[in-house]
Formats: structure tokens, sequence, C-alpha cells
């Protein structure tokens, strides 16, 4: 892949409650309209986090306005005034989705960076880990997503309450509330089975066994979609954090979803 120069800009959104979202555009030289990704990171990650830098520089270096940026909950875990309730409440699918709202809005509303070289009409989304779920549920309530890619993802683990296990945290609670309270707005292979957009789902045939069964039940429910099997693939791609660079894993992948994301986005 050859390298291109690349604008690199920051921002960041304020929320509610003391809480903000810190993000950053990076696109390749030329000032073009280009088709506008949007990255979101998985549930114990943040956006500099393992592969995601290198992985969006080289999204970007394939012709996309690229927008990676981190969810409330980061901000929630040092910013001033954040009572732990709050810091908990941050972490639920309900808020991820909502901070996506803010993403696209400021996106729409030409508050991003380097706005004139985005083409908001031409819109996808990749979701890692837990995003991917979350990813799934946005998509399908936005028409306006063109294309989504998912990343070995899905629902987040549920930790039982056993009686040989520590019990549950604030925020291991708050976010169980938050997936009864919503089971049926949280259905993802309801969501993919009705979206529209183009999707293709990433899974990693080494990874934990919940995800390789959601996986199995978005391939029955949902067969109109593309679905590859990384064979050999973990739940990062076989990275690690601190990142030691880029896998056979990671390269397929990102080649595959840029692939599909050019035939899908122009």
């Amino acid at each position: 892949m050859s390298k291109e120069t690349l604008v690199v800009e920051h921002f960041s959104i304020p929320l509610d409650n003391g809480l903000y979202m810190e993000g950053e555009v990076k696109v390749s030289s030329g000032k073009a309209p280009k088709p506008v990704l949007i990255l979101s990171h998985g549930f114990r990650g943040h956006k500099d986090w393992a592969f995601w830098p290198e992985v969006s520089g080289r999204l970007a270096e394939s012709g996309f306005y690229t927008v990676s940026f981190n969810f409330s909950r980061i901000a929630a875990r040092t910013a001033a005034g954040i009572s732990p309730q709050q810091a908990a409440e941050a972490a639920t699918l309900s808020r991820e989705l909502l901070d996506l709202e803010q993403v696209l809005h400021s996106l729409q509303a030409g508050r991003l960076p380097l706005a004139d070289q985005a083409d908001p009409a031409r819109l996808a989304i990749l979701g890692h880990s837990r995003a991917g779920g979350s990813n799934i549920l946005f998509a399908a309530r936005h028409p306006e997503v063109k294309a989504l890619v998912v990343w070995n993802g899905g629902s987040a683990p549920v930790r039982p309450l056993t009686g040989s296990e520590p019990e549950l945290t604030l925020q291991e609670q708050v976010i169980q509330e938050d997936q009864q309270q919503n089971k049926e707005q949280f259905n993802l292979e309801q969501a993919l089975t009705g979206l529209t957009s183009a999707a293709l789902v990433i899974q990693g045939d080494q990874d934990r066994e919940s995800l390789l069964q959601q996986n199995a039940g978005f391939r029955e429910t949902a067969p109109q979609h593309r679905y590859l099997s990384l064979q050999g693939a973990d739940h990062t791609f076989n990275t690690k954090e601190p990142y030691e660079g880029a896998t056979r894993e990671l390269y397929e992948a990102l080649a595959q979803t840029i692939a599909f994301l050019q035939e899908k986005l122009g």
C-alpha cells in the first residue's frame, strides 16, 4: 500500500454532566470530498489503543475521511466532578449510542475538522468488539449510513453472579440494568436482519465462544450480508497492547474492509 501524506486534526465534543469526547480526523492530501468512515473502539480500548492508530492511518491513506474518537466513558474515568454512578452510566450501551449520535450530528453540521473534505452522503461506520454491536444498532436506526463493517463484534459479555464469584461492580450492575431495560431495542440479530445498508462482518475463528455463536446467528438470520471468517484470528486479530505491530490477520481484515468500502462508497 503506497504511503500518502496525511493531515491530522484533533477535536473535542462537549457533552452533558461535564463529559466530553476527544477525537481526530485523518485525511490524505488533496481537496476533493472523500467518503466518511467513523471508527468505534471496543469496550476496553480507546482511539489510540493497539492497532487503531495504524488502522486509521491506512484507511485515510486509502481515500477515506477517517474519524476516530474516544467514547465518553474514557473521559468519565478522570473528569472532575463525575460521580461513580455517572461514570458507570457512561459505560452503558445506551450512552455509547448517544455518543455516536453526537459524532454524526457534528459531522452533518460541519463542525468536525477539515469538513470541506468530507462527503457525509457517503457514510460508513466500523466498530470493533462491543462497538460492533452498537454500530449494528446505530446503522439500523440511521439510513444515512451506507455501509457497516463489524470487527469481532456483538453483545458484550455478561458476568453471571454466582456464589464463588465476587459481587458485580457498580459499573457491571449499571450495564446489565441498561441491557435488561432495553432488551428489545438491543436485539442485534433483529437489527442486522432489517438493515438496509450493506454490511461486512469479519469474525476471527479463535475469538470467544459467545461471539462465535452470535456470528453463526447473524449468518442464519441475515444471510443477505457479507461474512468473513478469519482463520487463526483472536479477538484483536492477534495484535497486542502495547502495540507490537500489525499481524497477517489484521492486514487481511483491513484489506477486506477497504475493498468492501471502496465498492460500496466509491
